[in-house]
């Protein structure tokens, strides 16, 4: 590895923050420009771009997915109220500090807390499936 893409700049740290809090649209305006300008993404930020755009685009299958079997389940007449309970438990309203947040939502956005405060520390973070994918995809 060349010495020069070890050291991370605070803007490629600014970049993967912001990828990570708008589900990969500033990573992905930051990869479009650069394309135009005709520069390469350093690894650093290449990593974390593309985790936060195929961690989007998890989130959305998964969350499509578990919309479309809730709804079949729905029809089933004794399944229905242990989904409807399960349902319910996960989508419950929790309050902190005034704001009030489901126990998915709070589990996503702790989980793109911990990969922006990764990104922050300079460090490619790690999450055991998805990191694996994304190593895999960007070697050279």
């Amino acid at each position: 590895m060349n010495q020069n893409s070890t050291v991370i700049y605070p803007i490629e740290k600014i970049v993967s923050v912001l990828s990570y809090y708008t589900w990969g649209f500033a990573g992905l305006i930051y990869l479009i420009i650069a394309l135009i300008r005709k520069q390469g993404l350093r690894p650093f930020l290449r990593y974390h771009v593309f985790m936060s755009i195929f961690l989007s685009i998890l989130i959305f299958i998964v969350s499509n997915v578990l919309m479309f079997t809730i709804d079949i389940l729905g029809y089933i007449p004794y399944i229905k109220a242990i989904v409807f309970s399960i349902t319910l438990l996960f989508l419950k309203p929790i309050t902190f500090l005034g704001l009030s947040f489901s126990f998915v939502t709070l589990f996503i956005y702790g989980l793109l807390t911990y990969l922006a405060v990764g990104a922050v520390m300079g460090k490619y973070s790690y999450l055991p499936w998805v990191s694996k994918i994304i190593s895999y995809n960007l070697r050279q």
